[in-house]
């Protein structure tokens, strides 16, 4: 019954069931098959003709990208988000309307080269409150806001048993933590885990002490997921949707559906390993985590996130704790008049016990700098 509801909500809402059916044929083309298939997307989005005339063409950075105003008017509900924020400063992807069904395709198929059957529980952390509860119950996904981790959270974990967890390594760990205190923590011993995170060779080598097996996949908010994991430190390259390019270590994409926002030979600062559609050896940015008696949570990501998703106001940041001062320092360049924010003040406050001191600043650099230091 699950399925012929999915199949009928599906076809009224995302459609996904077009992009299922190419990802599950175009896993077992040979490489040089989907060389062939990257070569067509790129004649019809750039309307470049040969591997030679691609490789002619410059490097993109972020900088540039954030200057691109598309013309909105020519396309029909564009979809727009922002990036996380990992340079400190959001930027903000337009693209068709279709990327929001090929992302949870790509996620499926990644989920099921590590094993899942498609009828056990997946829990995916998002990154503010899930938009489609229906859709992703239909097909056995429950989503969970990552910004908002609760106890109630946790037992859902303890009663369901989900076959994955598939998140950032922050959310995770603070998931696991409060598991942990409920001395539940062997239902884990069966769980496996999927890390969507920067730089997670840390954060691995802590969660295995509890779950069944960890991977993490590699990708940016700029484009669907690069690279799904099949091995422990290794990621198959999602070729159909994206170009991944390693041009003196650092990792370089194109994406292949795209026609709003050019992500062109777009350099990452990540850097990595890559033969063939094999990718490995992946390294980001690192953000601190620390979970310690001083603090009523966790720290990680999820105390910058508030920050992060509010380029409205905000320009430029990063955050500074220090544990023996209780306190957090919010260094900060705004994007206009100066703001009060006492909204996160309040928020940081009730949820860790930390002080918020804001440090305001006429500019601030972005280049390869921690976002989050803890002292």
């Amino acid at each position: 019954m699950r399925k012929i509801l999915f199949k009928i909500y599906d076809k009224l809402t995302k459609n996904i069931s077009k992009w299922r059916k190419l990802f599950n044929k175009s896993i077992n083309w040979d490489y040089e098959k989907l060389r062939e298939y990257q070569l067509e997307r790129l004649k019809e989005l750039y309307g470049i003709n040969s591997w030679e005339e691609f490789y002619s063409k410059p490097l993109t950075t972020k900088e540039e990208l954030r200057k691109f105003k598309p013309d909105l008017s020519k396309y029909k509900n564009p979809t727009c988000h922002y990036t996380s924020g990992s340079t400190g400063e959001p930027l903000k992807i337009y693209g068709p309307s279709f990327i929001q069904s090929i992302k949870p395709a790509i996620f499926e198929r990644g989920w099921r080269m590590v094993g899942w059957n498609g009828k056990d529980w997946i829990l995916r952390l998002t990154n503010g409150e899930p938009e489609w509860k229906v859709f992703d119950w239909l097909r056995n996904v429950k989503p969970m806001n990552y910004k908002n981790i609760t106890k109630e959270k946790a037992e859902w974990i303890v009663k369901h048993k989900p076959f994955l967890i598939h998140g950032g390594a922050g959310a995770i760990r603070e998931l696991t933590t409060l598991i942990i205190k409920m001395c539940k923590e062997d239902v884990l011993k069966e769980i496996k885990v999927q890390l969507m995170s920067e730089d997670v060779k840390e954060h691995i080598k802590e969660l295995k002490k509890y779950y069944k097996e960890v991977y993490a996949g590699y990708g940016c908010h700029e484009l669907c997921t690069v690279a799904s994991p099949i091995f422990e430190n290794t990621y198959w390259v999602n070729m159909e949707t994206c170009i991944c390019e390693i041009i003196n270590k650092e990792i370089v994409i194109t994406d292949l559906w795209n026609d709003i926002t050019p992500v062109f030979r777009y350099r990452t600062k990540d850097t990595g390993k890559m033969k063939k559609n094999l990718l490995w050896d992946v390294k980001g940015r690192v953000v601190d985590y620390y979970d310690g008696p001083e603090v009523k949570k966790p720290l990680g990501w999820w105390i910058l996130g508030p920050i992060s998703h509010r380029p409205d106001i905000i320009k430029n940041w990063k955050i500074k704790v220090i544990i023996k001062d209780n306190k957090l320092l919010l260094y900060v360049v705004w994007k206009g008049k100066p703001q009060k924010i006492d909204w996160y003040k309040k928020f940081i406050k009730k949820e860790t016990g930390l002080n918020v001191e804001i440090i305001e600043q006429k500019s601030m650099s972005s280049k390869r700098r921690k976002l989050l230091e803890i002292k």
